[in-house]
């Protein structure tokens, strides 16, 4: 018989009897556990409204019924919500980020990124040297 026939036949006979198991643990993982849906914007906005919506519906397909909580937090345009995303969150499958899509462009176009916890208040004012008023 031809070789990939038998490969086909093979992976698709594992796959029948793996799957279940495999859905079983699925099952197991998100049984009880609450999923934080982190929106970077303030609530009652468009964002907070669709991700509401979202975490609304999106437990009933889920295996194991998680429930879905909606964390706000506002502030520095979205970038205090993905850095909490990307650094404070644990990388365990239950937080989700919801935030301005344009912070990922601004890295696309190669601008420099900014983290909002280190940033120097006093960068942004220009300071002039002191002259002395002719008497």
């Amino acid at each position: 018989m031809n070789c990939s026939f038998l490969r086909f036949w093979g992976i698709l006979l594992a796959g029948v009897f793996f799957a279940p198991q495999i859905h079983a643990a699925d099952q197991e993982y998100y049984r009880g556990k609450t999923v934080r849906i982190v929106v970077g914007l303030s609530a009652g906005g468009g964002f907070d409204i669709y991700a509401r919506a979202l975490a609304r519906h999106l437990g009933k397909p889920i295996p194991g019924n998680p429930s879905f909580v909606v964390d706000n937090m506002p502030g520095a345009g979205s970038m205090i919500a993905a850095n909490h995303v990307y650094k404070a969150a644990k990388p365990d499958g239950l937080t989700m980020g919801h935030f301005v899509g344009s912070l990922f462009m601004q890295q696309l176009l190669g601008r420099r990124a900014r983290n909002s916890k280190r940033r120097n208040m006093n960068s942004s004012v220009r300071r002039f040297p002191r002259r002395r008023l002719a008497p």
